[in-house]
């Protein structure tokens, strides 16, 4: 982004974590602002342009976000969301015939994606214009640098997939540590290959006409 704005122009990164951006620091039109876009004001008319990538389907209330972003946009201004939507694996997994370590470990983790399917028309009813939704349907397969991806991630949440199974907590039942082994090994065999998720590439643009 900071390519295609050239000097004249202006980055704002934002994150609750920006150790990651320090790189950024030097960067005369680069702007590192640490917040939570869950609480923090982002102005009225502001932005040429907000992306967000797979960031909002984290979030407990992301279309109280999509609002405020939306507002922050300058008359023209455009947005480009990157989220995912976790339908695929629950459709494949009805249809059944998949491994048990994918239906006990993956599908539970992609029914959690279910906010990116109807954003395209969240932004028209927000007065949004142009909307397009640009979706692309994922496999996940062994032995490949998303499986890689996926075996290390499993690797991070493990102690928070485990912590309640068993217990008739509120967690996910039944996820415990021979279930996520398994996958793992799954994720390194190249002979898997399952439907996942979706892809949603939405955007927008604000009424008005954007300035020169």
């Amino acid at each position: 982004m900071l390519e295609r704005v050239g000097p004249g122009g202006r980055v704002t990164a934002i994150d609750r974590d920006t150790s990651l951006l320090a790189d950024l620091a030097g960067v005369g039109n680069a702007e590192v602002v640490t917040g939570d876009l869950t609480t923090m004001d982002l102005g009225d008319a502001r932005y040429d342009l907000v992306h967000s990538r797979a960031v909002l389907m984290h979030l407990e209330d992301p279309d109280a976000v999509v609002g405020r972003i939306v507002g922050s946009l300058r008359p023209g201004g455009r947005v480009l969301f990157e989220e995912v939507d976790g339908d695929p694996a629950r459709v494949a997994a009805a249809r059944g015939g998949l491994p048990e370590p994918f239906l006990e470990v993956m599908v539970p983790l992609a029914a959690r994606w279910c906010w990116a399917g109807p954003l395209a028309g969240r932004l028209r009813a927000l007065g949004l214009e142009d909307v397009r939704d640009d979706v692309r349907t994922d496999e996940l397969r062994g032995a490949t640098p998303g499986a890689a991806f996926w075996a290390q991630t499993l690797e991070t949440v493990r102690p928070v997939l485990t912590a309640t199974a068993g217990d008739g907590g509120a967690g996910d039942p039944g996820i415990d540590d021979a279930a996520i082994d398994a996958m793992v090994r799954l994720l390194a065999d190249p002979g898997f290959a399952v439907p996942f998720a979706a892809r949603h590439r939405v955007s927008g643009r604000a009424r008005g006409t954007a300035a020169p």
